[in-house]
């Protein structure tokens, strides 16, 4: 399985983070949130943190090409089409998750894995609600995502055991 395109589904704190994470590590990512504003607001997070990482010469390659990687999508379907793996990182609401979860499974191929950032869920909790949870599990960041290489990865008992492998060697 090889992973070459990302959506992260929430642009909060972790999910903009997340995202820069991913652009960092080279990958093309799509990034949404169901507020403009927010969207917004994370389009200014990752510029500044991209600044910050040039200033310290914790960058490989010029920031324009990093920043040129992330995509601001207004649509969960223009977010997630043609994607590899999706991140779901919105707030911690276990109905808004699973709800989020079948909308997403509904608009990716069948390859796609999912994945959520909670810190509050058990894996089986979720999985169901993608009607694939043989590609689900949970892939908690530590947080800032992008400085913090740790990345928590909860399978659920159905997890296939090549998404397992392939997320622990992204």
């Amino acid at each position: 399985m090889v992973i070459r395109r990302i959506g992260v589904v929430g642009a909060g704190l972790m999910g903009t983070n997340i995202a820069l994470d991913f652009a960092l590590a080279g990958f093309p990512v799509h990034i949404t949130d169901a507020r403009p504003e927010q969207l917004q607001r994370s389009r200014g997070t990752v510029e500044e943190n991209t600044r910050l990482l040039e200033a310290h010469a914790a960058l490989g390659e010029p920031p324009a090409e990093v920043l040129a990687r992330i995509r601001y999508c207004e649509t969960l379907g223009e977010t997630v089409s043609g994607t590899d793996l999706v991140v779901e990182a919105v707030s911690e609401d276990l109905e808004l998750k699973r709800a989020l979860f079948g909308r997403i499974a509904a608009e990716v191929s069948a390859e796609c894995v999912l994945a959520s950032n909670t810190s509050s869920f058990m894996p089986s909790l979720l999985a169901d609600a993608t009607g694939r949870p043989e590609r689900f599990l949970v892939a908690h960041y530590w947080n800032p995502a992008h400085l913090i290489p740790l990345v928590e990865l909860v399978p659920s008992p159905h997890t296939d055991a090549d998404v397992l492998e392939t997320l622990r060697l992204l």
